[in-house]
């Protein structure tokens, strides 16, 4: 009955470490830092610059991280210029950006 009782112990700690593991990623997921996608941002862009949505083109979302960048382009009138867009700040879900020409 020995072997039993540890194989259950044993079991039982496995088994809260497995739900310990599941918790904290699904808390990371909840409340890792919110993303801006990519159609968003060229959204943003486009209205920023009085142009249509599918003149721009960003490569990636946008990581809700103070500092993080993406190089986005966009075509006026047959001209392409680079923009870079960086994260300024991040307020719970809102993530603020500055659009800088290149």
């Amino acid at each position: 009955m020995r072997k039993s009782s540890a194989g259950k112990i044993i079991g039982i700690v496995v088994g809260v470490f497995v739900a310990i593991l599941v918790a904290l990623f699904a808390l990371a997921m909840v409340f890792g830092s919110p993303t801006v996608t990519a159609d968003q941002v060229e959204q943003q862009i486009a209205q920023q610059y009085g142009v249509d949505a599918s003149q721009v083109d960003c490569p990636s979302s946008l990581e809700g991280e103070v500092g993080a960048t993406i190089t986005c382009t966009g075509t006026d009138a047959g001209t392409t210029s680079t923009l870079l867009v960086r994260v300024t700040a991040v307020q719970g879900d809102t993530v603020n950006f500055d659009i800088i020409p290149q």
